[in-house]
């Protein structure tokens, strides 16, 4: 008897089994990621080559879950696009979403972690000092002129501001600065003792182009805080929806990541709970 070959549709398949299909899912995702090659400055793009275009390609194929993404590259613009409501969902660092969903009307609702290039998925705040400063611990910050980030930035201000409290450090000065590189800059231009820095910012930040990482030392790390987050609004989103994105994503990660992603793609997320945001307007 002749063998009879035939391809069979995942549709087809669903329905021999019994099973029915599951429908598509189609959402909107702001994208702002300093490994991304769309979203961060051409000066670091040796570092920041990821690319997401093969896993939402594969994510598409083999799941049904179409995942727009708009890309930013600048905060600002990814600000006034979720406080606008105008997604239903973000990947960017998780305070960037979170300070700002009461203001949106969004309750966002972080379901994967992204990795990076290293197989990290941590952000700390660096507090860093000139080689040659003779400052060589953080207590002897005590007293001392320091510049933190704004408050958009946790791993460079809230954070901060809870290290020095637990140290009993009380600066006779603090300033704040929209980026790492102007942090850096008032530590070259000695216009203080020491500053806040996010920890990639000398190898993974438009830093690179003025100064380098041997110029300064570190006195000490802030808390681990997650570092890039897929964050979906439950306002929009089903539950049921979100737990099949974030399955669907666990799969292409690991050595089924695609190669594209520059690492091991996406982790379960790990458990952060900011305490300013119960205090939030």
């Amino acid at each position: 008897m002749r063998a009879i070959t035939t391809s069979l549709t995942a549709t087809a398949l669903a329905l021999l089994c019994g099973c029915a299909p599951q429908s598509p899912i189609a959402l909107k995702i702001a994208v702002n990621d300093i490994y991304c090659t769309d979203t961060a400055c051409f000066c670091v793009h040796d570092v920041a080559a990821r690319g997401y275009a093969d896993t939402l390609e594969k994510l598409k194929s083999d799941s049904g879950i179409e995942l727009q993404f708009t890309y930013f590259t600048e905060p600002y613009q990814l600000e006034e696009a979720i406080v606008a409501n105008e997604y239903d969902g973000v990947l960017s660092k998780p305070w960037t979403a979170l300070r700002l969903q009461k203001q949106a009307g969004a309750s966002f609702q972080r379901i994967v972690d992204v990795l990076d290039p290293n197989g990290n998925r941590w952000l700390t705040g660096s507090v860093i000092v000139p080689t040659d400063s003779p400052i060589q611990t953080l207590e002897e910050l005590n007293g001392k002129h320091i510049y933190l980030g704004q408050t958009d930035a946790y791993e460079k201000h809230q954070a901060a501001k809870q290290l020095f409290a637990a140290k009993g450090i009380l600066p006779a000065k603090i300033g704040t600065n929209a980026s790492c590189g102007e942090n850096i800059g008032v530590l070259l231009d000695e216009e203080a003792d020491a500053a806040v820095i996010s920890d990639y910012a000398l190898s993974a930040d438009c830093a690179v182009d003025f100064a380098k990482p041997e110029e300064f030392r570190t006195l000490g790390q802030t808390e681990r805080i997650p570092l890039t987050s897929l964050m979906l609004d439950m306002n929009k989103v089903r539950e049921a929806d979100a737990k099949r994105v974030q399955k669907a994503l666990l799969a292409l990660s690991g050595e089924n990541a695609p190669e594209s992603l520059l690492g091991s793609g996406f982790v379960e997320p790990a458990p952060w709970n900011p305490p300013e945001l119960e205090n939030q307007p």
